[in-house]
């Protein structure tokens, strides 16, 4: 994204600014599923660039590092019971999400 300015009557364009590799922090994130025990869930998780798919029963976890965002997405695979998603960052909490939906479905996000 460039920034644009108008100097006495000119349009000018102002750099983008200057990304070097790792200058972002890479985090560790826990995405943790819970709820009804036993209850069947599908789905996926990883960054916008790359996403793994995921099929279990609760409780489950599933881990991934990542420098720019975390997006993943859980249903239910039956009607009954409840689904929890808990997305910890570095080890602390940064969002709860449930759904007790017939089949409901959670998307979580996390950009950094």
């Amino acid at each position: 994204m460039a920034l644009a300015a108008a100097a006495g009557g000119c349009l000018f364009l102002a750099p983008p600014p200057e990304f070097r590799p790792g200058a972002f922090a890479e985090h560790t994130v826990l995405l943790m599923i819970e709820g009804t025990p036993g209850l069947a869930f599908e789905g996926s998780y990883g960054t916008p660039a790359k996403s793994t798919s995921a099929r279990g029963t609760i409780p489950a976890q599933f881990i991934l590092k990542t420098r720019v965002a975390v997006v993943a997405t859980f249903s239910k695979s039956v009607a009954e019971g409840e689904l929890v998603v808990r997305v910890l960052v570095d080890n602390q909490e940064v969002m709860q999400r449930s759904t007790t939906q017939p089949y409901g479905t959670i998307i979580v996000s996390k950009v950094f």
